[in-house]
């Protein structure tokens, strides 16, 4: 049983316009070595010094130009550095780590789609430390790549230095997640799948379903907690609020899960887990507990990472190789023409019926 699946596209014409800091410069521009020898009061000369880790100042000379350097946003180009400006033909992509196969596959297409168009590609990871994010934001456009896909930190906690990128006039493309108009955002729609997951689950069945995942704050950037309780109001079912588990990692969901329901006296017939690896965690553990898939616990992943596939387990699937075309073209778009009205699309996921869902237990 499956759904087809396609993407929904809307365009917005409008490009917001950027709030100003009250910082030395104007966020409409990038700051420039002399903007922070001004702000410093010290010569170019010293803060070039500086800058690059030369001799000739002393370190608390030096730390209080890096200071400031951080503040204000200042990056050396190193393009500059090479008497040119801009194509460099790579394209950067920040993701909050490679414990979740659905990354590295996804990361994988995006470099074949970039190679396919003369581009190459580079890959870091922000480990969900938003400072390190920030850090990579910077490093990224300050000539080293020509434009970034960035799977933010939960929370969109670098949103300020989002639209001093977007200021500079820095191609930028958010994955999963966007920020009302503002910047050109690739997410997922599971409204339709998660439906033909909920329909399936009422026909054999099932009344209630648990979600296993980040917190419902958490989970909003890829939207599948709101979407999972409208699905199942929509298909006559309830969302069991009660038993579900949150702010629990992928590979400890099973464990922690069981704990809480253990505690509890009772566990639910179905449960939605965030993402693949969170589905085998509470597979695995429920098999651990002597307890049978899906005759005690039906289980929805979604991924349909390499794995789920080998332990046939229910899913909902983005087909990762049109996300990362999709991704590609997207942001070769705003490289080319930034003037361009911002790109919001959805990819449309597909419902996979496998053998860890099936009728309820009596």
């Amino acid at each position: 049983m499956a759904v087809h699946c396609g993407y929904l596209c809307r365009e917005q014409c409008n490009v917001l316009g950027m709030p100003k800091k009250k910082t030395a410069k104007s966020s409409s521009s990038r700051p420039t070595i002399l903007e922070l020898a001004k702000l410093t009061s010290l010569s170019q000369g010293a803060v070039s010094r500086a800058i690059n880790g030369q001799g000739g100042i002393s370190d608390a000379t030096r730390e209080r130009i890096l200071k400031a350097a951080r503040e204000i946003g200042y990056q050396p180009n190193p393009s500059a550095r090479n008497f040119k400006r801009g194509y460099t033909k790579r394209i950067g992509m920040i993701l909050p780590n490679l414990a979740n196969a659905n990354y590295s596959e996804l990361y994988e297409h995006l470099d074949l789609s970039a190679a396919a168009e003369g581009y190459s590609s580079i890959l870091a990871l922000a480990h969900q430390s938003a400072e390190r994010e920030r850090k990579l934001l910077l490093k990224f456009s300050a000539g080293e790549a020509d434009g970034l896909v960035v799977n933010p930190v939960q929370g969109l906690v670098n949103l300020d230095i989002y639209q001093k990128l977007k200021a500079w006039k820095y191609p930028l493309l958010l994955l999963y997640v966007g920020h009302e108009d503002e910047f050109d955002s690739l997410g997922v729609d599971y409204s339709f799948s998660l439906r033909k997951a909920m329909e399936y689950l009422r026909d054999v069945g099932h009344t209630q379903v648990a979600y296993v995942g980040p917190s419902a704050a958490n989970a909003t950037p890829v939207g599948k907690h709101d979407q999972l309780i409208t699905a199942l109001q929509k298909v006559g079912m309830q969302y069991d609020a009660e038993l579900s588990v949150f702010e629990v990692d992928a590979s400890e969901a099973g464990e922690a899960s069981f704990a809480q329901w253990r505690a509890m006296g009772k566990q639910p017939t179905a449960v939605v887990a965030y993402n693949d690896q969170t589905a085998i965690s509470l597979s695995t553990e429920c098999k651990r507990q002597g307890l049978s898939v899906p005759k005690d616990l039906s289980i929805l992943g979604s991924d349909d990472i390499t794995s789920a596939v080998a332990l046939e387990l229910s899913t909902l699937r983005v087909d990762r190789e049109v996300m990362a075309k999709t991704v590609f073209q997207m942001l070769q778009n705003r490289i080319k023409n930034f003037e361009s009205p911002i790109q919001l699309k959805k990819l449309r996921s597909e419902f996979l019926l496998r053998s860890s869902m099936g009728p309820a237990r009596k």
